[in-house]
């Protein structure tokens, strides 16, 4: 009850109050490190901090955003068509639209709810919990390891088990394959299929002009038949680690003494590969594919149009990929300790988009054309594209940082105990409590000194000094009336 009336709250003060007309930086209120307001009636924005970046809500027109971090946030439209919830990213997330519901945690728990009673549901608590609603076989229902039956998934139109690995059944298309004590004693079943298996000694399964499987005493002796039905039949032969072969039309393979020595010849994309041993020298040459390799000193390596380098691995990487309109390059030391993307779209319109960041120290980046620098930047260089990271823990460790566009800038120190910003000719600043300057072309200068308690400005309806936070002040030249009832407002 206490947190849905602390929440209707704050939502309700961000909505209802009303923004400063103007620039944002008219829109202010601070009382660091309690509150920061700030708002632009003609950009339909605004934004309220409380306790720094530990509570944040924002509105920028029909979006909205809460946040208490590290622990929940919520984005969400109005109307709310679509809501998106985290709770301690990652380790849970519900997302809402007209359609469905969707819910998770840790990627083990996961809930779909439907919107409308005739359309599938899903419930997963991996690995125990399985149940659902297929719409054509209807519910199914599992209890790992105990039983039950699963529709359309893991790769399987049906797994049926009973005390897991005691029974199990499982169908893809027209195969069956039924376990007992699984992975130990299997049989295959299908339209001009047959298959048995008592693994590690032996295994042999076959589909009349599809495949043909041979195992004996797993991992050594392997002979399969593959794709038979296809323009491009597989063979595969191993006796493991002695010697590996995979052969087809289009595709050759040998290993011998894996891993020391491998050649492979790819008829198809036109190259050829030698390594030995793997991977630390590696050859390959053709169209497709490029590779001078001497790990740990060098590699040099393109596939397709992707390229990628190493010097002293893993000291230095380069990475590139192009294709057509699309160009990306990123260079890393140590990983993620230093990186440098490039990326480049060529289309009418796009912005190059750039990402520089030394961990932990900053993270630069350029998006759209806009800039933004911050420190510290703990977990942006490992995880640099997830936004999650940005809404629910970055803003508590970024104690510095700065935004701009052309002449246009926005920095924060400490949560704005420092903060300035700057939108054509137009400037404001503040260092709380002791300065606060604005200057806009319409309206003239402001300096405030402890809040108040020393204040003067000038501009076109004249100069007026007000102190210890009187509303009534000294004014001298323009019209000290019009002057008289601005104050009053």
């Amino acid at each position: 009850m206490f947190r849905t009336g602390f929440l209707v709250l704050i939502f309700s003060a961000l909505v209802f109050l009303k923004p400063a007309s103007g620039l944002a930086m008219e829109g202010v209120f601070t009382l660091w490190p309690l509150v920061d307001y700030r708002a632009s009636e003609n950009e339909g924005y605004a934004s309220l901090n409380i306790l720094g970046p530990l509570l944040n809500v924002d509105r920028m027109g029909s979006e909205r955003e809460l946040a208490l971090r590290p622990l929940y946030s919520r984005r969400w439209l109005d109307p709310g068509d679509y809501v998106a919830s985290e709770f301690l990213y990652p380790v849970a997330s519900k997302k809402k639209t007209s359609d469905q519901s969707l819910f998770q945690g840790l990627r083990l728990l996961n809930w779909d709810f439907p919107a409308h009673e005739e359309e599938e549901d899903e419930f997963q608590l991996f690995p125990f919990i399985f149940a659902g609603t297929d719409e054509e076989k209807g519910r199914y229902f599992a209890f790992f390891p105990f039983g039950g039956k699963i529709y359309n998934l893991f790769g399987r139109d049906e797994i049926r088990f009973t005390l897991f690995p005691l029974y199990s059944v499982t169908q893809k298309k027209d195969t069956t394959v039924t376990n007992v004590l699984w992975p130990f004693f299997a049989s295959v079943r299908g339209e001009n299929e047959r298959g048995f298996k008592a693994w590690p000694l032996y295994g042999h399964s076959r589909k009349t002009g599809v495949y043909d499987k041979t195992m004996f005493l797993w991992p050594i002796f392997f002979r399969y038949d593959l794709g038979l039905d296809t323009a491009n039949p597989l063979q595969r032969r191993t006796v493991f680690p002695f010697y590996l072969s995979d052969e087809s039309p289009n595709y050759s393979s040998r290993i011998y003494l894996w891993p020391f020595f491998r050649h492979i010849e790819d008829r198809q994309k036109e190259y050829e590969l030698w390594e030995f041993p793997w991977p630390i020298f590696r050859i390959a040459r053709g169209s497709y594919r490029e590779a001078t390799t001497f790990l740990p000193f060098y590699a040099n390596e393109r596939l397709g149009k992707e390229k990628k380098r190493w010097y002293l691995w893993p000291l230095f990487k380069i990475e590139e990929r192009q294709a057509d309109g699309y160009e990306r390059r990123r260079s890393r030391v140590l990983f993620f300790l230093y990186s440098n993307m490039e990326e480049r779209l060529y289309i009418q319109g796009a912005e190059p988009k750039k990402r520089v960041a030394l961990w932990p120290l900053f993270t630069y980046e350029r998006i759209d054309g806009v800039s933004h620098f911050y420190t510290l930047s703990l977990l942006e260089p490992i995880l640099p594209e997830q936004d999650g990271i940005r809404r629910n823990w970055a803003p508590l460790w970024w104690i510095y940082q700065k935004q701009w566009k052309g002449s246009d800038s926005a920095e924060s120190f400490l949560w704005n105990l420092y903060w300035r910003q700057k939108r054509g000719d137009d400037l404001a600043w503040e260092f709380f409590p002791l300065f606060s300057y604005s200057r806009q072309e319409s309206k003239g200068k402001d300096f405030s000194f402890i809040k108040g308690l020393l204040r003067y400005r000038s501009g076109p309806q004249g100069t007026t000094l007000n102190l210890f936070y009187l509303p009534w002040g000294i004014h001298w030249g323009g019209a000290e009336r019009e002057i008289a009832e601005d104050d009053g407002q």
